[in-house]
């Protein structure tokens, strides 16, 4: 979701900026993930959180490149869509006459 429709910005608490300069300086300005996607270039320039959601603690942030946010967050969702499609799913029904 592109931060032009999303209301993430307004979620995030008032010293976010400093938030995020001490996980870029605690990450030496490097990207974090666990695997790299194709395409990062090793610097990391974009916060995320590990657990999606609003922890904001430091202990659930990470310094991301930007391949490597993007392939995160489209994980991330895919995997919510398997979720909600599998909610979506009616068990199937046994015959009434079926004992």
């Amino acid at each position: 979701m592109a931060w032009s429709t999303s209301d993430r910005r307004s979620r995030l608490p008032a010293d976010w900026q400093a938030i995020r300069r001490r996980v870029q300086v605690r990450a030496h300005g490097r990207c974090q993930a666990q695997v790299h996607a194709p395409g990062c270039d090793g610097r990391g320039t974009e916060c995320d959180h590990i657990q999606p959601g609003d922890d904001h603690s430091l202990t659930n942030l990470q310094m991301l490149s930007h391949a490597c946010h993007t392939a995160k967050t489209q994980a991330e969702a895919a995997a919510r869509n398997r979720r909600d499609a599998a909610l979506r799913k009616r068990p199937a029904e046994t015959h009434p006459g079926r004992l």
